[in-house]
């Protein structure tokens, strides 16, 4: 069985979330397997906690997802996030976007659909 995907076309509102949620433990080879095994194109959206990050701060990512940090990234840099979400790029930017939150371990993310709003909240709790 595969889930119906998120949206037929490009621009278009989404119907139907199909979301992924990870611990990964920093497992550098857990992220790949999960971004570029073929599951990957089943999945809308990856909501990881404790993503494999390299010394730069980024996390491991694919050209076939939109990487969302924790929206303090910027404004703490020295402090590494421990959540972040992958948007799947077939889903129209239009669609989605990120809400600010004050903490460098949550993401939160409101999708728009045709006739609701689903807002994701992925959190890394100690």
């Amino acid at each position: 069985y595969s889930p119906p995907h998120m949206t037929d076309e490009l621009n278009r509102a989404p119907t139907h979330l199909r979301i992924w949620q990870q611990n990964l433990n920093r497992s550098g080879t857990t992220q790949h397997s999960l971004l570029h095994g073929p599951h990957s194109k089943h999945w809308d959206v990856y909501a990881l906690q404790e993503p494999h990050v390299r010394p730069n701060k980024c996390t491991i990512s694919s050209p076939k997802f939109y990487t969302v940090y924790p929206s303090t990234r910027y404004s703490d840099p020295d402090r590494t996030s421990r959540a972040v979400t992958l948007i799947s790029t077939s889903l129209s930017t239009s669609a989605w976007h990120q809400i600010p939150f004050p903490s460098p371990d949550v993401v939160v993310v409101q999708f728009a659909g045709p006739h609701h709003k689903v807002t994701l909240i992925n959190v890394y709790n100690d």
